[in-house]
């Protein structure tokens, strides 16, 4: 949701960002644009190939946030160990 770019912090913590693409430069400048709107990271999960993994991961939102009634006020945080 756009709110979420307007807004990455939940507590004390920012959402991350996803992108993919195969332009090494388009890469590095949404980076650097999710970093300047306060997320906490953008991981690259590859090329062109990979749009369809962010465009269900985007249905995926949406379906927790419309028709799961969890409302616009969610997003998502890679944990690492």
């Amino acid at each position: 949701g756009a709110n979420n770019l307007l807004n990455p912090k939940y507590g004390d913590t920012n959402l991350d960002m996803f992108v993919a693409g195969d332009s090494r430069s388009g890469k590095v400048i949404a980076k650097q644009l999710t970093l300047d709107l306060g997320f906490a990271d953008c991981y690259d999960v590859g090329g062109n190939d990979k749009f369809a993994l962010l465009e269900e991961f985007a249905f995926f939102w949406i379906n927790l946030a419309m028709f799961q009634k969890l409302g616009r006020e969610i997003g998502f945080k890679l944990l690492k160990r």
